[in-house]
């Protein structure tokens, strides 16, 4: 019976997962909570034993990760069926309307440019094991007299942390890769292969104009520069580049830190004393810090710096998503958007939940005697209007 308990509790929780992550929609890893899992079991009694945070009552230090920039920039796109994706790269065009006579016909005009790229994401199918001894192993803040936590339970919240966690990394990848199409217009994947490593290259055509490094006076920390007047020329050009303007500045913390301390930008602020432009620092969610709110000529924007930070997987260096000495101008209204390409697994296909973001799926193999957890996805943050943002190196 205890067999066939622990076998229904794995089931249970890992249909609930799924239940969570539906398909057309983009899933964020968030902690199971007893909101999520209350409709589907609030019947059968288990509430309690699926909700993680009200089961573990040691305080695990668990790094959640940013997804600030994705879902700012990138927002959800529905989930495809196929394992390649169609990325339309937008070009902004400023034609006119012909004049013509009333009794000729009318003239053909040629519609909005852009191109097409067919890719494929690098797929992600993190995974995890569970042996035995995981499971006879005093988990952290549990009881040892008699009366504990029973097997079954240990590893009903193994699997719970696990997931949490396994989602947690494919979440960190896709901030990793919005904050790298932010910053070079461009997305680099090192793909490990059945035989060898592959590097693939997807290239979204920012233009030049909008990668620049300042230098001389124009550098934040000169004392002579001048942040407003140059974000303002740089958002004209994203404007007449893209018909885009742009509504959000995002800064490194190094950019942050100067881009206050810069005299030019402490005057302007100085001079509209109430909620046009005054600095209030306050901190959100997720590392996100909101700085201002610019009204500037030809510069309305909101000012945030973004102090998340990820492993970089060659050195395992701790690395911050936004280089510190660069800030980023963009529009949260461009046509971008993260997409997801097919899961491509057997279980997923039969059973109608391919055209998902996320398939967590889990098996046990009889020798070794040790029960696996796989998430499985295939993202790829898309940006089709390339020229709607500007990576500028603010500093030394």
């Amino acid at each position: 019976m205890k067999t066939i308990s622990t076998f229904l509790s794995w089931t249970l929780l890992l249909f609930v997962a799924i239940l969570c992550f539906p398909a057309g929609h983009a899933i964020a890893a968030e902690p199971l909570t007893a909101g999520a899992l209350a409709i589907p079991f609030l019947g059968m009694g288990l509430i309690d034993i699926f909700d993680t945070r009200t089961m573990i009552e040691a305080v695990e230090q668990m790094y959640r990760p940013g997804r600030w920039l994705r879902d700012t920039f990138f927002p959800a796109a529905v989930p495809a069926d196929t394992e390649s994706l169609d990325v339309d790269i937008i070009k902004g065009g400023r034609k006119l309307a012909p004049f013509c006579s009333p009794l000729t016909e009318g003239k053909v005009v040629p519609g909005v440019g852009f191109t097409t790229q067919t890719l494929k994401p690098g797929y992600i199918k993190p995974k995890r094991v569970t042996t035995a001894a995981d499971l006879l192993t005093r988990s952290p803040g549990a009881i040892l007299y008699a009366g504990g936590e029973t097997i079954e339970q240990r590893a009903q919240k193994k699997l719970g942390a696990d997931l949490a966690d396994l989602m947690d990394t494919i979440d960190r990848r896709e901030e990793w890769m919005a904050a790298s199409a932010l910053d070079l217009g461009a997305i680099t994947m090192k793909i490990k292969g059945e035989t060898a490593d592959q590097s693939v290259l997807v290239d979204f055509q920012m233009a030049a104009t909008h990668k620049i490094t300042l230098a001389g006076t124009d550098l934040w920390s000169d004392a002579a520069s001048d942040p407003l007047a140059k974000l303002a020329s740089i958002a004209s050009t994203i404007r007449k580049d893209s018909g885009v303007s742009p509504d959000v500045l995002v800064l490194g913390s190094d950019a942050a830190a100067a881009f206050v301390k810069n005299a030019a930008v402490q005057k302007y602020m100085d001079m509209l004393k109430v909620d046009v432009g005054q600095i209030k620092p306050q901190e959100l969610p997720q590392g996100v810090t909101y700085i201002c709110s610019l009204r500037y000529p030809g510069l309305f924007i909101d000012v945030y710096s973004y102090d998340e930070w990820y492993e970089h997987e060659d050195t395992n260096v701790l690395t911050p998503m936004v280089p510190l000495k660069k800030a980023w101008l963009g529009s949260t209204r461009s046509a971008n958007r993260t997409q997801y390409a097919v899961i491509q697994d057997i279980e997923a296909i039969e059973g109608g939940m391919a055209a998902v973001s996320r398939f967590p799926k889990s098996w046990v193999t009889k020798d070794p005697a040790v029960r696996w957890l796989m998430v499985q996805a295939a993202p790829l943050p898309t940006m089709k209007q390339p020229d709607a943002f500007a990576s500028i190196q603010v500093l030394a």
